[in-house]
């Protein structure tokens, strides 16, 4: 699949959940985007903070996003109820160019992920982009981050933002080149 040129408005996302809205998996194989003005993802819409949130998996996979203002994905899990398992995460074998950095995109980051439970990125190509933003709040979430590569981009980010105290993320054989770094 290939999206491209969705630029006619300002912020055009490629998928924006509703209120109340609960996706079970979003899944983004084999696809190619480029051109936009939005975020990719935008999964962010329960900021009420009872533990709610509009995705249980999602899984981007072989796939490559250039030139996109926004961010590829922002997920918002609030709340400090830890009845829930997700928001799951898989991000795999991307490749990420020149996204995030759009003066619309109020996270600031190519990747915003807030409160999510299980977190795999793996085997990325990232350059010239926004950094990525893990924000983890209860229960004990699962960040795993390896082998990707960075080129001009900011170092990620994870901050403990209840539990205080070291970072639980899995940070490892991630590589950072440039200037942003």
């Amino acid at each position: 699949m290939i999206v491209s040129n969705l630029n006619v408005n300002h912020s055009a996302h490629v998928f924006d959940a509703g209120y109340r809205s609960l996706a079970d998996n979003i899944s983004i194989l084999n696809s190619e985007f480029r051109g936009i003005t939005g975020d990719i993802l935008r999964l962010d819409k329960e900021q009420d903070d009872l533990g709610i949130y509009n995705v249980e998996y999602v899984t981007i996979k072989d796939s490559s996003f250039t030139d996109i203002q926004g961010a590829i994905a922002k997920i918002y899990r609030g709340g400090t109820d830890e009845s829930t398992f997700g928001p799951h995460i898989m991000m795999l074998n991307n490749s990420i160019s020149n996204v995030g950095g759009g003066k619309r995109n109020k996270s600031g980051a190519m990747l915003y992920l807030h409160g999510v439970q299980d977190t795999d990125l793996i085997n990325n190509k990232v350059s010239q982009s926004r950094g990525i933003v893990i924000e983890h709040t209860v229960g004990e979430p699962q960040t795993f981050i390896a082998d990707n590569e960075f080129v001009n981009t900011p170092q990620i980010s994870v901050s403990e933002l209840f539990t205080g105290g070291e970072s639980t993320a899995i940070l490892q054989n991630n590589r950072f080149s440039g200037e942003m770094n």
